[in-house]
């Protein structure tokens, strides 16, 4: 019987735990998303990259495929200046396994958008991103 009484508190203990580490996680990513998008509506590209994984790609509906690669993204976002505002994101939503968070939402300046996130040595940058217009 203290077996199984012993069992359930750890059991519910670990979903305790797991629990408060997702929402720690949700709140780190929060914070590198909204970071990532004030970059782009200052225009300050080099700031945007410090939030983006060398290697990541992006898809956006609106405009096919947009073929650059970081450095060709960041330096687009200083050449065009500040940009509006995106507004508030709605429906936003995580889905955390480890070290890798997908984050899913709307804005009502972008649309849909769903952005994957990878905890390295750096901490969390984005690795691919999918979204309705090509501001993002």
């Amino acid at each position: 019987m203290h077996f199984l009484i012993t069992t359930a508190i750890v059991f519910v203990m670990a979903l305790s735990a797991s629990a408060q580490d997702d929402a720690k996680i949700q709140q780190e990513v929060t914070t590198v998303d909204r970071a990532r998008t004030a970059a782009i509506s200052k225009g300050d590209g080099d700031a945007w990259a410090k939030h983006i994984a060398d290697n990541c790609r992006w898809t956006v509906i609106s405009t096919g495929a947009v073929a650059q690669n970081k450095a060709e993204r960041a330096a687009g976002i200083t050449e065009n200046g500040p940009v509006a505002d995106f507004g508030s994101i709605s429906d936003e939503k995580f889905f955390i396994k480890g070290d890798v968070v997908t984050q899913t939402g709307e804005s009502g300046t972008i649309g849909r958008f769903a952005r994957v996130y990878f905890k390295g040595d750096g901490g969390w940058q984005m690795i691919a991103l999918y979204t309705e217009n090509a501001i993002n």
